[in-house]
């Protein structure tokens, strides 16, 4: 696990990277941004003989399937889904109750994942009960209706009504904590935010990087504050908010 700087956790926990999702305007995989994983490691991968290799070319080392990586390999199949076993033990190492994000370089439900990560995932999850682990899927169709642990916050990510469905998709969740990533906000959110106990709003980074209005965000508190959902707002929207101090977390 790695201490984080995003606002709304301590550590995140990558058991699994990688994913097939459209999207490539992400943290992980936009090769422009300096502080992309891929672009920062590539790929790196042992051979049989045990002799490890890296290339910065680490798109050549996908081929579209799903793979197990080795102690020591660090996205060795570039960004095609990949499980790291090793990784499972690593939150049972701190002893401190934390926030942890799980797989922020990747997504652990997205249709492509099998099981037996998943279940491989959960098991240490429920272990470890004095950590809170904060989960989020841009497929939230994969949590399925099983019920999960309750230090396991689930949330589905959206950027504006267009994704409303995702949104939907969440209610037959069983959660004790359910939230919306709204981020980066990209347009109105007009969809009822009924199905949440917390929601996060924030701007998208990086060089001409468009600015939401500040009406969008505050429809979303307003709502949020009339259906008594907590409020976590990122620093990249505080301007618009400096005497407030939106950084609630669900009890």
């Amino acid at each position: 696990m790695n201490r984080t700087n995003i606002e709304w956790c301590d550590f995140t926990w990558n058991p699994v990277s990688g994913c097939f999702h459209p999207c490539r305007n992400t943290y992980c995989y936009n090769t422009m941004k300096a502080t992309s994983p891929m672009l920062r490691f590539g790929a790196q991968w042992i051979d049989a003989a045990g002799t490890k290799h890296a290339d910065r070319n680490w798109k050549s080392k996908e081929n579209g399937g799903c793979h197990v990586a080795k102690q020591g390999e660090i996205y060795p199949f570039g960004y095609d889904p990949t499980f790291y076993p090793h990784r499972l033990e690593e939150p049972y190492k701190v002893t401190a109750p934390s926030k942890i994000f799980v797989v922020d370089t990747g997504d652990l439900f997205g249709g492509w994942v099998p099981k037996a990560w998943i279940e491989k995932v959960l098991t240490v999850i429920k272990e470890c009960d004095w950590h809170t682990f904060i989960l989020l899927t841009k497929n939230p169709e994969g949590y399925g209706t099983i019920h999960y642990p309750e230090n396991a916050w689930l949330g589905t990510s959206v950027n504006s009504d267009a994704d409303a469905g995702r949104a939907t998709a969440m209610i037959p969740v069983r959660a004790a904590i359910k939230y919306l990533s709204i981020e980066p906000l990209l347009g109105q959110i007009t969809f009822p935010l009924d199905a949440f106990d917390w929601i996060i709003v924030g701007a998208q980074t990086g060089k001409n990087a468009p600015v939401p209005q500040k009406s969008w965000a505050d429809k979303i508190l307003r709502e949020a504050e009339k259906k008594r959902i907590f409020r976590f707002v990122k620093s990249n929207l505080r301007s618009y908010y400096p005497d407030l101090d939106y950084k609630e977390f669900p009890a």
